[in-house]
């Protein structure tokens, strides 16, 4: 299959910040391209019981005009030396990328309407030059359990991404470490046009850490905090 996506308009946007103490700053890139991407993938799925499944798969992307992130020298008038300077300006720039890897998945049904399901994905990706893809966790997993039957469902499910390069800030390089986030849903099929569901996210509150070059240099924490919808549903 070949794919194309638009870059996010906050990498697009032509605003530039900077900082007239390290003449640095960054900036958005109106020139970027759309992001291709050819790709291959190759699966086995094995259906053992009814509503069960065993998977397995290969991929591999070849990405044309990915957007990664580069250091370019800008001149701009500096309000505190009054005077015209040479900034080094962090922007989004295209690129070229890979990424291989595979996918194993198994869910499963078990008495009295229970059941639980896992999966892991493990992805290589660089970007040309051997340099760290933007957004690429090699390891990301789930595994959860659920409860279901005609009126109620139920679930509960731990999600975990391995750290990632996460691009530049004024030039320095800038990741985001390993996360994992508890979340679990509760349905009630009310009526045969009522449902009322109720989703939570970030049950164990966890922290966002971002660091540079390595974990001894964190750059940034933060709690989002605990979220709760609430939703109901109605079908004529």
């Amino acid at each position: 299959a070949k794919t194309l996506a638009r870059p996010d308009y906050s990498a697009l946007g032509g605003a530039v910040s900077l900082d007239d103490t390290n003449l640095t700053g960054n900036g958005g890139n109106p020139n970027l391209k759309p992001i291709r991407s050819t790709n291959f993938d190759a699966a086995l799925e094995w259906y053992f019981a009814p509503r069960a499944l065993l998977s397995a798969g290969l991929f591999h992307m070849d990405l044309q005009n990915y957007v990664s992130y580069g250091v370019s020298q800008a001149s701009y008038y500096n309000e505190q030396q009054k005077a015209f300077k040479t900034y080094n300006i962090s922007s989004p720039v295209n690129s070229k990328g890979k990424v291989t890897g595979f996918e194993l998945g198994w869910q499963q049904p078990f008495a009295g309407g229970f059941g639980a399901m896992a999966n892991y994905t493990y992805a290589d990706g660089e970007e040309r030059g051997g340099k760290e893809l933007v957004g690429n966790s090699k390891h990301t997993y789930n595994a959860g359990v659920y409860f279901e039957n005609a009126t109620f469902n139920a679930r509960l499910n731990y999600a975990h991404r391995s750290a990632f390069f996460n691009g530049l800030d004024r030039a320095s390089a800038q990741h985001q470490a390993a996360t994992g986030t508890v979340s679990a849903s509760l349905g009630w099929n009310l009526s045969p046009t009522l449902t009322l569901s109720l989703d939570a996210m970030n049950l164990n509150r966890p922290v966002l850490k971002y660091y540079a070059d390595n974990t001894d240099q964190p750059t940034a924490f933060y709690v989002n905090g605990r979220q709760y919808y609430i939703t109901l549903r109605a079908k004529l």
